[in-house]
């Protein structure tokens, strides 16, 4: 944003330079290659300008009582907790880049969707969907690692697979359907493009630098590096000597998790509640 737009959306309550501004965040804050991303963006100027649509108020005057206000407005609509948790983001995030700016900083000292936003929306906690703590995450991964450490190659698939599931957050289908097609490296950092629930295709971009690595090493120890870019499982049996099979189940994989939590002292365990323990992770 130039210092004469900043200068225009601190002297004005203009609707037309406010919705200017927020498509200008909207632009700014997703990436070029992000997948899908003109109805990424469309979602995030909705949520942002139907907020100051609800508030009436310049961005300078907004306080988190007014954020709440539209918080129960959402809730009394019957809008789900995940939906309201993300749209009150996509304020928040838009007042964090209004106080990055250097001009819009000196008028917009706080984000008030910061002190109004709910905590991520926690699932109920039956045994099949229940997080595992920190402790029973780290004692799973270990037992994994450490086969795959050993030379498993079986273990070395499963240990890809489990960061890409706690990793990701993405559901048991989503993960054990991709093909070699669907993972692509932009700057350094691996992008998933999947099949959501619904058919619609999205893509996330995975932080996390072990889940490439974990998934290069095992694809390198399985001769399998050329699946990447193709329409090729991404995941295979190895029934035979560790040589690659049949296009992997998810019930294999979750009958191999349950061995490796039993051996990592876990009673139950669902593949599903790897996507609670994402949940709860970054919540």
């Amino acid at each position: 944003m130039t210092e004469n737009d900043s200068q225009a959306l601190v002297r004005t309550d203009s609707a037309a330079t406010i919705s200017a501004a927020i498509s200008f965040w909207a632009e700014s804050t997703t990436r070029a290659e992000t997948f899908e991303r003109a109805s990424k963006l469309q979602d995030k100027i909705q949520a942002v300008s139907t907020f100051f649509a609800f508030a009436e108020k310049h961005p300078g005057e907004i306080t988190p009582e007014d954020v709440h206000r539209w918080r129960s407005h959402l809730e009394s609509r019957d809008q789900k907790p995940t939906t309201v948790y993300a749209r009150i983001s996509r304020v928040s995030s838009f007042y964090k880049w209004l106080m990055s700016d250097p001009q819009l900083s000196l008028y917009i000292r706080s984000n008030p969707a910061a002190h109004a936003r709910p905590r991520y929306p926690q699932p109920y906690q039956s045994e099949s969907v229940k997080a595992l703590t920190d402790d029973e995450m780290n004692r799973l991964i270990e037992v994994v690692k450490r086969r795959a450490d050993a030379g498993s190659m079986v273990s070395k698939r499963d240990y890809s697979l489990l960061l890409f599931f706690f990793l990701t957050g993405l559901r048991r289908n989503e993960v054990i359907s991709l093909r070699g097609k669907d993972l692509a490296d932009k700057d350094g950092k691996l992008v998933i493009k999947y099949r959501r629930k619904g058919g619609k295709f999205v893509g996330r971009e995975v932080e996390d630098p072990s889940v490439s690595d974990a998934l290069l090493d095992y694809l390198m120890a399985a001769q399998r590096k050329s699946v990447m870019g193709s329409e090729r499982p991404l995941w295979t049996r190895h029934d035979r000597a560790g040589k690659p099979g049949a296009p992997l189940s998810s019930r294999s994989f979750a009958e191999n998790l349950k061995l490796y939590a039993k051996e990592a002292g876990i009673e139950h365990i669902h593949v599903h509640q790897t996507r609670h323990t994402y949940a709860r992770i970054v919540a």
